[in-house]
């Protein structure tokens, strides 16, 4: 399947408000990791969820997973899964 040079991002609204609740620094780093994925949804790191290629996972950061899918020059990133070590029930020693 030919790739292109930069796919187009969008959001389902549920992964836009997880979005846009990130602090600064985890919203940064957020951006620079979509940024990356937009070059390459089919990045060998993701992998396909469902029956096709289309649908992907891909863990963008330490504490952010993206379930997203690619189609017609577009990536919609669907579902935002984003973990935060404060609420560990318990730590690893």
């Amino acid at each position: 399947m030919p790739h292109q040079d930069i796919y187009e991002v969008l959001y389902t609204e549920p992964a836009a408000r997880d979005r846009d609740r990130l602090d600064p620094v985890r919203r940064a780093s957020l951006d620079k990791a979509v940024e990356i994925l937009a070059r390459d949804p089919y990045t060998k790191l993701s992998r396909p969820i469902g029956a096709g290629e289309q649908d992907r996972e891909v863990r963008l950061t330490a504490q952010i997973v993206a379930e997203y899918m690619v189609s017609r020059g577009r990536l919609l990133l669907v579902v935002l899964r984003i973990f935060d070590d404060a609420d560990i029930l318990l730590v690893d020693d």
